[in-house]
């Protein structure tokens, strides 16, 4: 499937994913970043999609999957999470996680290669799950600043990683 093709199939379901998006995250950016996740993981994915891929019902159910899947990356340990099943994992849940994972490693690859300063500020936020009061707590700048380095750092890995993804599908 090239890219023209793509747009025609998902892209008129753009704004009932991202109402769907929205109302997950409570939040315009988290949605949007999620919608993002679901066109990458789509594109990524484009030629072993069922055609029902297409469908309505599909596509939002695989994005629920995907936000679960990103819940649990930021706030359970995959190996806790391991350890707690009581019976044996499935394929499914097994190759998510081991996505998940990679996805954690190549996100913690572009992180490392930040500006010492937005490093600790995206990992704070992002990775350690804390509020603007408490980075500008640790860090001494104000909330304002924060939040456009968070919002300019997002920026630049949503960037590497479609440059990334670009030369994967090249």
């Amino acid at each position: 499937m090239d890219a023209r093709e793509f747009k025609q199939r998902y892209m008129p379901h753009h704004q009932m994913l991202y109402r769907v998006a929205y109302h997950l995250t409570g939040n315009a950016q988290d949605a949007e970043d999620l919608l993002q996740d679901l066109y990458l993981k789509l594109w990524q994915k484009r030629d072993d999609l069922p055609d029902e891929a297409m469908e309505q019902a599909y596509l939002v159910t695989m994005m629920r999957n995907l936000f679960i899947d990103q819940r649990r990356l930021k706030h359970l340990d995959a190996s806790a999470e391991l350890k707690s099943e009581d019976g044996p994992l499935d394929e499914r849940s097994l190759e998510s996680q081991i996505d998940a994972r990679d996805e954690v490693r190549q996100m913690e690859g572009l992180i490392s290669e930040l500006s010492e300063r937005d490093a600790k500020i995206i990992q704070m936020h992002l990775v350690d799950d804390r509020s603007y009061e408490e980075i500008e707590r640790d860090t001494g700048l104000s909330q304002g600043n924060i939040r456009i380095i968070v919002m300019r750092t997002k920026k630049k890995l949503k960037q590497q990683i479609q440059n990334i993804t670009k030369t994967w599908t090249n």
